[in-house]
């Protein structure tokens, strides 16, 4: 009887590996970035700027609407920074380029609070969204996106 129970771990183990297989496709389809081009960023953040003036929402000041900005583009190009990953080089070098007078760790710094504020600010969450969806619209009707 003893043996059979070990011997159960076989299976156990077989189903732990298909588990992560699939966890590992999926992660793979969620980190995939919508777009890929960072010469769009410059332009993803005019769209941004009319957005705000054109929808009307409330000025929550220049650093709530940078880190909404931030949110924006991380999400865009690279949704996996968002959970926790590594940013690469040249997305900071392109957010560096979009906020020059803005040192490169502050947006570091920025970078870290986008995913909380997120999750935990409903004002942050709508505006976001908001914004994202009138973006994306304006990129698909620019071609902007495929």
């Amino acid at each position: 009887m003893y043996l059979t129970k070990e011997f159960s771990s076989i299976a156990e183990i077989k189903n732990i590996r298909e588990q992560k297989s699939r966890l590992s496709e999926r992660e793979a389809e969620l980190v995939k970035p919508r777009l890929t081009n960072l010469e769009l960023m410059p332009t993803i953040y005019d769209m941004f700027k009319e957005v705000l003036c054109v929808i009307g929402l409330p000025s929550r000041g220049r650093i709530i609407q940078r880190k909404e900005f931030l949110f924006i583009v991380l999400f865009l190009f690279v949704p996996s920074v968002l959970a926790g990953g590594r940013i690469p080089n040249g997305v900071r070098k392109a957010l560096e380029n979009v906020f020059p007078k803005v040192r490169p760790c502050t947006i570091s710094n920025n970078i870290a609070d986008v995913a909380f504020l997120y999750q935990q600010y409903k004002y942050f969450r709508s505006d976001v969204n908001i914004i994202y969806n009138e973006i994306l619209n304006r990129l698909k009707e620019g071609d902007g996106l495929g």
